[in-house]
């Protein structure tokens, strides 16, 4: 990605990279879609500072939470993530 610092998840965004993970506990890399993770972010109303972004996470392998976030070209290994239930019953909660 070059030299590009990035302090937001909308960084990502705007630079078309969506969110690698790394678990701090087994190994197990994912990437996340950047705008679904932005959504999912914005309906819970989290801070989308890149130190706080590991927070939100967790590994599905074992459920220990990324040690590192990383901008990636390639496509998310989770192509549904944040399509379940609870998604949408946020998403249905904010439109009132």
């Amino acid at each position: 990605m070059g030299n590009v610092t990035f302090k937001t998840l909308n960084d990502f965004s705007h630079h078309s990279a969506n969110v690698g993970c790394v678990c701090g506990s087994c190994g197990h890399q994912g990437i996340v879609h950047r705008d679904l993770f932005a959504r999912w972010c914005f309906l819970k109303r989290l801070n989308v500072a890149m130190e706080n972004l590991p927070g939100y996470l967790r590994c599905t392998k074992c459920g220990a939470r990324p040690h590192r976030l990383t901008p990636t070209p390639l496509e998310p290994t989770i192509p549904k993530w944040g399509s379940d239930d609870y998604f949408k019953r946020l998403q249905r909660k904010l439109r009132g």
